[in-house]
């Protein structure tokens, strides 16, 4: 490999100290030389004059370097050259020449001492200022008598400058690593302005001294004034520019305020999804889309599936930390262009543009197959789930606050059907255009008594004698006629006037209970129970405050909650029913066969009885009547195993009643006996019916002992 040649081998071989070595050495000899050929010329003795002069312009050179003079922010001239230029015209060269070098030692080394340079640019300043001052010495000395004195005087200040530049490279190279010839061209562009002044400023000052020796004292002045005007003029402008800069600050501030406002506004605290507001903005702008492009969307509405329970038996802390890892999942199982939005408590929306049914549909079970995965709450492993309800547009509507409603009515579908999902489908739609006005309707029924009760009753099947009945609400409306509860209980449960309506229920039930004791039947009276009864905490108190009023036996009351409600939320079940127990009321599981209830589970809630749903009655009659005779009879052996009490729904013929009577059920209801019937109605039936009890008494409502079996009684 060949040897590094150029400005590197230059910096390697021949290193700053080298240099600055060798340039001070060079001007220390030829600065002596001056001194030898001033004495041996008889031209070095010192005049005070002489002295004085070569002492103060030294010192303004040492001020130059620690009082550059500022004439732009981060850039200033050091005036140096200019007392220095004088030292060659004022002074004999060999004075001129040793005050320059020491003033710029001096000034060197205080303002070097604070930049931490080397020692070796130090003494290349000196040296290559001793060469220079020299150098413009012995020019002033040769032109003084061949040339016009100001002739003279531009000469020296050009050589000065020049060999200035020319020389500059032995300081400055071996620091830049540019090329010698390009530190001479650069040093030359950015130094012929400022020194060009300065000598001009110098040449000014030599033509006053030749005046006068102290006339270039009268420049002070006005350097003076100039550094300090531009001092203050660059303090003044820093200044402003501070100031600027904390205005934009502040007004960056500002804006990021306003962004973290809007935000705030526009998204969940808790999860950072966001809220209504801003999905309803989502929504209206991809509507629009839709009507400009001719393109669709699907909304979905998720609720989660056991988040009270979590919620009250955790604590709200481990409930949001729920509710963030759900938002979380929620946001994974999702594209990007799509929006996840919270719109409080547990409910969620999504909003899918471009989505058609099949695609909504896929990503609803992709959501719920990511909510499957079990949760970790404070050490406890938790199981969530969702129900999700669809809409499409511009298939089922184009206004936002309709498909908003669609989805909400979906959503509760499949709560109720525990199907996880459902799409919108009119027919399930309550919320019809007239939905309002039925509810303002059945507010009125509540206040004005249009409501009645029908009573159906309940026969053993071993005696044939009704023991009980059970309560069903009806709504005389003054236009449409005796409307049946799935007309308008499901209304009632949307709105929640199914709480008020079912208090009714109790206190009209309860009270035609005590009036049937007083007259001698003392009837067992069965009420129904929705979801949202459950969630009515007062229930338990009003209830007690029913049975003293109307002074009724606690054991004739039944509550039947259906097997579909209890699974619902099986722990707010299992919470009020024993509140209602401790009372010494008779809770049934209605409908019983056609949930997924747990038998584990079923065996620890305070129940007394089961009622088969009558689809299983019924069916025994046809060709599936294996397979539901088999359910039937299970059913029974079950029941009886658990101690429970088992009533056969949907008795509608005297072949239901023997089957059912020959597989041990206990009690029957169905129109085999008797339709539900207004009360006095039903007191006419109680005194004509061959089904009329003929001894009332708390033992006829309750199953016979295991093991012990009444007489076989046929029907009447």
């Amino acid at each position: 490999m060949s040897a590094p040649t150029g400005l590197p081998a230059l910096r390697r071989w021949w290193p700053q100290p080298l240099i600055g070595g060798v340039t001070a050495t060079l001007g220390l000899l030829a600065l002596l030389a001056a001194w030898r050929g001033a004495f041996a010329a008889g031209t070095a003795a010192l005049t005070t004059r002489d002295l004085l002069v070569a002492l103060c312009l030294a010192g303004a050179t040492i001020t130059a370097y620690h009082f550059p003079l500022p004439i732009r922010p981060k850039t200033k001239i050091y005036l140096a050259s200019a007392p220095l230029y004088l030292l060659v015209v004022l002074v004999a060269p060999p004075l001129a020449a040793t005050a320059g070098a020491l003033a710029t030692l001096l000034g060197e080394l205080s303002v070097r001492r604070a930049r931490q340079t080397r020692a070796g640019d130090t003494a290349s300043e000196v040296g290559r200022r001793i060469l220079v001052l020299l150098l413009g010495a012995a020019v002033a000395h040769l032109f003084a008598a061949a040339l016009h004195p100001l002739l003279a005087l531009v000469a020296v200040a050009v050589v000065l400058e020049g060999g200035d530049i020319v020389t500059a490279p032995l300081v400055l190279a071996p620091i830049t690593g540019e090329p010698p010839l390009g530190v001479i061209v650069t040093v030359a562009r950015a130094a012929w302005l400022d020194e060009g002044a300065q000598y001009l400023l110098g040449l000014v000052g030599a033509l006053a001294a030749a005046q006068a020796l102290w006339a270039p004292l009268l420049l002070v002045g006005p350097i003076a004034l100039v550094y300090y005007a531009l001092t203050r003029a660059l303090e003044a402008q820093a200044q402003a520019e501070r100031a600027r800069q904390e205005a934009e600050a502040a007004r960056a501030q500002a804006v990021d305020a306003a962004d973290a406002l809007q935000h705030q506004a526009l998204h969940d605290a808790l999860t950072g999804l966001p809220n209504r507001t801003l999905l309803h903005d989502r929504l209206a702008h991809t509507l629009h889309l839709v009507e400009r492009d001719a393109s669709s969307l699907a909304l979905l509405l998720l609720d989660l599936d056991r988040f009270k329970v979590v919620n009250d038996t955790l604590g709200h802390q481990a409930g949001d930390a729920l509710l963030q890892q759900v938002a979380a999942r929620m946001r994974d199982a999702v594209r990007s262009s799509d929006t996840v939005a919270r719109l409080g408590g547990d409910e969620f929306a999504l909003l899918l543009p471009g989505a058609d049914r099949a695609g909504a549909v896929r990503v609803t079970q992709t959501l719920l197959a990511a909510l499957v995965a079990p949760v970790t709450l404070e050490g406890q492993t938790v199981h969530v789930g969702a129900s999700v309800g669809i809409t499409l547009a511009p298939a089922q509507g184009r206004e936002a606050a309709a498909l908003l409603r669609q989805a909400d009515v979906a959503m509760y579908v499949a709560k109720r059907a525990g199907s996880g999902y459902a799409v919108y489908d009119p027919r399930h739609d309550g919320y019809s255009a007239g939905r309002l006005m039925r509810e303002a309707e059945l507010r009125q029924a509540l206040a004005t008594n249009e409501l009645v009760l029908h009573y159906q009753p309940t026969v053993d099947l071993r005696s044939g004698r009704a023991t009980g009945v059970e309560a069903l609400v009806r709504w005389a409306h003054p236009t449409h006629g005796l409307l049946a509860p799935d007309q308008f209980i499901p209304l009632a449960e949307q709105t929640g006037l199914i709480v008020p309506l079912t208090r009714w229920v109790l206190d009209q039930a309860l009270a035609q209970g005590a009036a049937w004791a007083r007259a001698g039947r003392p009837l067992a009276v069965a009420v129904n129970l929705s979801v949202r009864t459950l969630h009515d905490e007062r229930l338990p108190d009003t209830l007690a405050w029913l049975l003293r009023r109307y002074a009724i036996t606690p054991e004739r009351v039944m509550l039947e909650i259906t097997e579909s409600v209890l699974m619902a939320d099986p722990a707010q079940a299992l919470t009020v029913l024993t509140r209602l127990s401790a009372l010494g009321v008779r809770v049934a599981i209605d409908d019983f066969g056609t949930g997924y209830s747990s038998l584990a589970y079923l065996k620890q809630l305070p129940v007394d009885a089961v009622k088969i749903d009558k689809s299983f009655v019924q069916s025994m009659g046809t060709t599936e009547a294996t397979k539901d005779t088999a359910i039937v009879r299970s059913i029974i052996e079950l029941g009886h195993n658990l101690g429970l009490m088992v009533v056969a729904e949907g008795v509608e013929d005297a072949g239901a009643w023997a089957r059912v009577r020959a597989l041990g059920g206990d009690v029957a209801q169905g129109y085999y006996m008797s339709r539900p019937l207004p009360a006095p109605s039903l007191d006419r039936w109680l005194e004509s019916s061959p089904w009329a009890p003929r001894v009332a008494g708390l033992a006829d409502i309750s199953a016979p002992p295991r093991g012990e079996r009444r007489g076989d009684v046929d029907a009447p």
